[in-house]
């Protein structure tokens, strides 16, 4: 009875998570629109980029620089391999290859919506860093809620009451500040975290649906 119980409630919810997240391809898709054409909010980004650089100093710097390392590629792949190592050894089979998709998939639909919009980064004398390739999405911003988010959510869903809000905000925290951080060291525009945060919670929240189809089907097997 509480397996079919669930399944209803999971029917019932299918609707409105694919209502999100279509909403969410759309403004991925209407910002990447501006970021192609150039208009009056590119101005304003570039603005914003303009006016944190004039704010920076080394202290914020190397703090930023840290904080951004943690969505850096060999950073992501690392956690990830950890993660995916972890999950197997307690035996969520399906957690891991949620994980493992939703990585993945974020990081090939980040490039592959960078080589269709090809926009370029802030102009070196708004940047603290020396970024390459183009700018829109944030890879970085995409794979931290891709990564890091799914993974508070395997957490938050295992915890209640206080602690429960606490991981929340530090989760919220966590991968905001990885896309913030990008804006401060002039790598992206903020049109180009605010679409890499979109990216990665789609292609997040299609990995955790995908996982709980799996939790059912796939043994819990512990190799450890």
């Amino acid at each position: 009875m509480r397996s079919t119980l669930s399944e209803r409630t999971l029917v019932r919810r299918l609707p409105v998570g694919a209502t999100l997240c279509a909403a969410a391809g759309l403004v991925v898709v209407g910002l990447g629109a501006v970021a192609y054409a150039g208009s009056r909010i590119s101005r304003l980004d570039l603005a914003v980029v303009e006016l944190l650089h004039g704010l920076g100093s080394h202290q914020i710097t190397a703090i930023a620089t840290g904080i951004t390392d943690v969505g850096a590629t060999k950073s992501i792949v690392l956690v990830t391999a950890v993660a995916v190592g972890s999950l197997l050894l307690r035996g969520y089979s399906h957690a891991a290859v949620a994980v493992t998709v939703s990585v993945t998939a974020t990081q090939a639909i980040v490039y592959g919506i960078k080589a269709l919009v090809e926009r370029g980064r802030p102009p070196a004398s708004s940047s603290f860093v020396d970024a390459a390739g183009y700018a829109f999405p944030s890879a970085h911003a995409a794979s931290g809620v891709a990564l890091y988010g799914l993974l508070a959510l395997y957490v938050i869903r295992r915890l209640k009451g206080p602690t429960r809000l606490a991981v929340s905000a530090l989760a919220l925290l966590g991968v905001g500040s990885i896309g913030l951080t990008r804006i401060y060291l002039g790598a992206h525009y903020p049109t180009d975290v605010v679409a890499g945060w979109l990216v990665g919670a789609v292609v997040a929240a299609g990995a955790w649906g995908l996982g709980r189809a799996l939790r059912a089907r796939l043994p819990r097997l512990s190799i450890a």
